[in-house]
């Protein structure tokens, strides 16, 4: 064969060898992230009670965990009735479960919930008034609401639920929970504190969002979250030595019932030595709860 002819022949193949790696190469299939098997994408962070973080690299059949404490499992995906499992170990004492359905995760070791109400994406900066506040929005870029950066606000958990809103009897899912612990207020009768936000598409919630527990319209006070009308709902429960004042603001939005409450736990003084304890400073607590309600907003 004429040697131009073999020249332009070898040019060629050349040509091919280079396309065609660089298809490999590009190609979503041939990057891995130190796990095998793992197809490389962009990773998830989720923030935990207590602040903790996990973050999922989700391949096509395993996710591949890095723990805030530097362990990094890889778990395979395994059957499940609601969410995404991925579990691990030979079913007596080391198993790992690590469940995820939408935003929300959590992961059990040997049975033990380590990382527990995890929401991915929970936690971005802090707002305008200054290092101490920090700002909590939601996955899908729903709502965001500021909080004192010493608690931690995180996911409410997997799955439905009928404590997503007060005295609710229907199910829904809680989308971000708060917790005001009674460490904050030492010595006092105070024994908790949290604030929510739930929502439900049940067309009964839906159709009861507005009313409180007896079915009656809420015809007490109408307020307005950054534009959004709201009803607001109180109730005062107790039992045992133990109460629980509630304050429960709802609205519709997108066929979806929204509850944005707290609830504030105390106990009886009676049920303690005389002087050992003294009432807790509730207009402290209820500033900060009512502070969270107030910069509470929906993004879309």
């Amino acid at each position: 064969m004429h040697k131009k002819t073999l020249f332009w022949i070898a040019i060629m193949i050349a040509i091919i060898a280079a396309i065609a790696a660089l298809f490999f190469l590009s190609s979503p299939h041939s990057h891995t992230n130190g796990a095998e098997g793992v197809a490389s994408a962009i990773p998830v962070t989720y923030t935990c009670d207590g602040g903790r973080n996990l973050v999922a690299l989700y391949g096509s059949s395993t996710v591949t965990l890095t723990l805030s404490d530097g362990r990094i499992i890889t778990l395979p995906q395994t059957r499940s009735g609601s969410g995404i499992r991925y579990e691990a170990g030979n079913g007596t004492s080391d198993v790992v479960v690590f469940v995820s359905k939408g935003p929300n995760a959590f992961l059990t070791e040997n049975g033990t919930t380590t990382y527990d109400n995890c929401v991915a994406n929970g936690t971005a900066g802090t707002s305008a008034g200054g290092a101490s506040t920090s700002v909590f929005t939601d996955q899908g870029n729903t709502f965001t609401f500021d909080y004192p950066s010493q608690f931690s606000a995180s996911g409410g958990g997997v799955g439905y639920t009928t404590q997503w809103m007060h005295n609710a009897t229907g199910s829904g899912m809680i989308l971000a929970t708060l917790t005001i612990p009674s460490s904050f207020e030492p010595h006092t009768n105070f024994a908790g504190a949290t604030f929510t936000v739930g929502t439900s598409a049940d067309p009964s919630a839906v159709a009861g969002c507005l009313t409180d527990a007896n079915g009656a319209t809420a015809t007490g006070t109408q307020i307005s979250l950054n534009g959004t009308p709201f009803a607001e709902l109180s109730y005062e429960d107790a039992g045992a030595g133990n109460f629980y004042d509630v304050v429960s603001y709802r609205t519709v939005r997108n066929a979806q019932c929204y509850a944005v409450e707290y609830t504030i736990h105390s106990t009886d003084l009676g049920n303690y030595p005389p002087g050992s304890i003294s009432q807790f400073d509730q207009s402290s607590v209820d500033a900060i709860l009512n502070g969270i309600v107030q910069s509470f907003r929906f993004l879309r």
